[in-house]
């Protein structure tokens, strides 16, 4: 005999099965950045190849993202979350188990497809129960997760090796398989006209990864050009636009995202806040361990009150828009941003360690703020029956803003190796990114009903 479950209990137990499975995105993109140098030596493989295993993972969540934002807007959640946690808790434990490379990024390219499944299906559910103010606990477990991954990671792996980091993941996966499905409202949406496969649109699907990889392989030649990433990229993409513009069932609706006043300046931000964020997060490192001198421990240690201070801004950004509203709160936080990655153009040998931790400080207050904000918009803005997909869109334009941070670390990079890193250049092209956050801004910003929901 089944006990019934009381709705509001039931909405408690929907919401805490789908945060359980948004922070396996971040937990297991960060987790595994500790994890590389034991991987390489256990399987034998060059360090240059061993980054695939975090690579694969990026690209897989980049494109499965949208992909499967558009399956729960037309099939609903419930089914879609639990085959993705399902599907995931396989790779992971063979993951766990795996002898060698190619296996383990197969399996972490499979692990990425099944956790992409959380963001998109948490935006549809919060659709369902009409409640905006859940987006803050979706944005604190992302923002948490992704800054305790490398600290948890570095324990795991420490006391039971490399494994653990994937072994980890199933329990919490299965938990919020169970919680799901008990959870979550049973009625579901079928696809129309022709079935799942041809709403998805495959044709669709393909051009938007073919566009993603030659993307990542640009930023990555970076400061070379790849012409063949370049040549993929342009091809691919503008193929993806005619066709989804005549698509009969697109995957990404690309007029509806254009008539849906707002949405693409938030996303098109969002890529902007991250490619400047990120590039103060990724180009720090090799400046304090090539120019200061210090080791990898106390690198950590000088990042990571960044991640800590972006935990703390993310639970207190909630309260904060209630008072200031969206738009301000946003124009704080693009200002902080500003500030921040100005500063680095500052740093020499000389830069005492305090100044390198306030300014963290500030930095993470931004990623906090923005995030939240801008997650509140793309909610707001994505039109009836795309939650899904948008939600999905949200987190590809993070996962690219990082990519194209990355390519230019690269590119701002000294070529000889024995030269220290310099971070000057690439803090004065982060602060122009910056100064064009706030700019978007402040010009969506004169739309102030937007704002004040």
């Amino acid at each position: 005999m089944t006990t019934a479950v009381r709705p509001d209990r039931r909405a408690r137990m929907a919401l805490a099965s789908l945060l359980a499975g948004t922070l396996l995105a971040p937990l297991n993109s960060s987790m595994v950045a500790v994890a590389l140098t034991p991987i390489q030596r256990d399987l034998a493989q060059p360090l240059a190849t061993t980054t695939w295993v975090v690579t694969v993972f990026y690209l897989t969540a980049c494109v499965c993202q949208p992909v499967l934002g558009r399956v729960a807007d037309r099939v609903g959640p419930r089914r879609l979350f639990a085959a993705g946690m399902a599907v995931a808790a396989v790779a992971s434990a063979v993951a766990a188990t795996a002898t060698s490379l190619p296996l383990l990024v197969l399996c972490r390219c499979v692990q990425a497809a099944g956790v992409s499944t959380a963001f998109p299906c948490a935006m549809v559910v919060i659709r369902r129960h009409g409640d905006a103010t859940r987006l803050s606990a979706v944005a604190t477990v992302n923002t948490t997760a992704g800054a305790v991954g490398p600290v948890l990671g570095g324990l795991l792996t420490s006391w039971a090796g490399w494994q653990a980091i994937f072994w980890v993941n199933l329990p919490v996966m299965l938990g919020a398989l169970v919680l799901a499905w008990r959870a979550i409202g049973p009625e579901e949406r079928q696809a129309a006209h022709g079935g799942l496969v041809r709403a998805i649109d495959p044709v669709g699907v393909v051009l938007f990864t073919v566009a993603v990889v030659g993307l990542l392989d640009l930023m990555l030649a970076l400061p070379r050009v790849s012409v063949p990433g370049l040549a993929a990229m342009v091809v691919a993409g503008t193929g993806f636009l005619w066709w989804e513009r005549r698509a009969a069932e697109p995957f990404v609706d690309v007029r509806a995202l254009g008539s849906a006043r707002g949405l693409v300046p938030v996303l098109g931000t969002f890529v902007l806040f991250n490619l400047a964020y990120y590039g103060a997060f990724y180009g720090l490192p090799p400046w304090l361990q090539t120019a200061l001198g210090f080791d990898a421990a106390h690198t950590g240690l000088l990042i990571m009150p960044i991640a800590a201070t972006s935990v703390v801004a993310t639970v207190l950004g909630g309260p904060i828009m209630r008072r200031l509203g969206v738009g301000r709160t946003l124009l704080a936080g693009g200002g902080l941003l500003l500030a921040g990655v100005a500063a680095i153009t500052t740093f020499d040998t000389a830069t005492p360690a305090w100044a390198i931790v306030l300014d963290g400080v500030v930095l993470g207050v931004p990623y906090g703020l923005c995030n939240l904000g801008l997650q509140r918009l793309m909610y707001e803005r994505a039109p009836a029956g795309m939650s899904g997909v948008v939600g999905g869109l949200f987190q590809s334009a993070r996962y690219v803003g990082a990519i194209l941070a990355v390519g230019l670390v690269g590119a701002f990079a000294p070529g000889d190796p024995a030269v220290p890193t310099e971070p000057r250049a690439l803090a004065v092209a982060m602060a122009v990114v910056a100064a064009a956050v706030i700019v978007i801004l402040a010009h969506d910003l004169r739309r102030p009903e937007r704002y004040h929901r």
